[in-house]
């Protein structure tokens, strides 16, 4: 699936070069792991890559350009995912296994994300290639939601989808940037707590395959 991105990553010539690059971007991507962005460097980056960090600024210009390439690849990777068939053997757990994802990809990479949603409050059309990753991942779930369920979800249900996954990603998204508590990312009650939610808001009809075919 096209992203249309107006985000753009290198695309070196030679091989040699491409390993280089990689290992940089591997290398970011492993301390953004451990710290916040704000704390990186790029010497930080090249030791962690074994390169120069003449080398960095060859690849990559700037700390900023680097992490717009990061965000490219993010972006690509979600796109990837929504490409992927879905496995789920009931409406619930085709929403439990995507929370359990977006959970998964933003808590290990909350920094990353961070350092994205604080990008996108200095300049808010960098969140554009977010919210049209968003609306086809939404559309998938929905999709794959009908699917398990027997029956496509209506207007209605889109519309209250929509709505949860809005709030479960804004309940992430406060706990990363401003950690207002009493629900904090880490505690065991975080995830169990926003699918509550998540199936409160959205309130679909589960299980009405099954109502149907007995």
């Amino acid at each position: 699936m096209p992203s249309s991105l107006a985000l753009s990553i290198p695309e070196p010539q030679q091989s040699r070069s491409a390993q280089t690059q990689q290992s940089l971007i591997e290398a970011g991507k492993a301390i953004l792991r451990e710290m916040p962005w704000e704390s990186v460097s790029i010497a930080m980056i090249a030791k962690k890559a074994g390169r120069s960090v003449g080398v960095f600024y060859q690849r990559f210009g700037s700390k900023d350009d680097f992490l717009t390439v990061l965000i490219s690849l993010w972006l690509a990777e979600g796109y990837a995912r929504i490409e992927q068939a879905s496995a789920q053997s009931s409406p619930l757990a085709v929403i439990e296994a995507n929370l359990d994802a977006l959970y998964d990809r933003i808590s290990t990479n909350r920094y990353f994300w961070r350092a994205a949603l604080q990008r996108a409050m200095d300049d808010p059309a960098s969140w554009e290639p977010f919210r049209r990753l968003g609306a086809a991942t939404r559309q998938r779930f929905g999709d794959d939601i009908g699917a398990n369920r027997g029956r496509p979800l209506d207007a209605e249900e889109r519309h209250r989808l929509d709505l949860a996954v809005q709030v479960a990603n804004s309940i992430i998204n406060n706990a990363l940037l401003n950690d207002p508590g009493p629900l904090r990312i880490g505690q065991p009650e975080f995830l169990p707590t926003i699918k509550q939610i998540f199936l409160t808001v959205a309130a679909l009809d589960l299980d009405c395959e099954e109502r149907r075919s007995g």
